[in-house]
């Protein structure tokens, strides 16, 4: 679970975020809309460690069902939230093209050892985006757009 209390960013004298709040539930997908300069980037940086916030929290609930554990966000370096599972995905065709889709896959686990359990979660994500599966052998730069998203 990820819940985002007040969150309140400033670049400078701008404010960038006024006190944004939200929750995501574990297994649910959410969507930020809204107007260029609404704040939908500085958000995610700021979730991920990307940007200091002013005020606010960010909590974040991570690890298996049953031994959760839970980290003020706001508080945590960047590379320490990769690690706990929660990663910023920039919009744009940032893939390793030359390389394969499993490939590219795999980099996202790099700072993962146990094999099983990335096993696990490739199947997780193939069942939730199936045309990577049927595309795993393909060279990610012969994606579509949304597809290398």
């Amino acid at each position: 679970m990820l819940e985002v209390k007040d969150l309140k960013v400033n670049y400078g004298v701008i404010n960038a975020l006024k006190g944004i709040s939200f929750k995501v539930n574990r297994g649910e997908i959410v969507s930020l809309i809204g107007a260029n300069g609404a704040g939908k980037t500085t958000t995610l940086h700021t979730i991920t460690g990307l940007l200091d916030a002013e005020s606010g929290s960010v909590s974040y609930h991570y690890g298996k069902e049953g031994k959760e554990q839970q980290a003020e966000l706001t508080k945590v370096s960047g590379d320490k939230i990769v690690r706990m599972g929660l990663a910023h995905v920039p919009e744009g065709r940032r893939v390793f093209a030359e390389l394969t889709v499993l490939q590219n896959l795999k980099l996202g686990a790099y700072t993962r050892s146990d094999k099983a359990e990335i096993e696990k979660t490739l199947e997780e994500v193939y069942e939730r985006f199936p045309r990577l599966k049927e595309r795993r052998v393909q060279k990610a730069g012969t994606l579509s757009g949304g597809e290398q998203q």
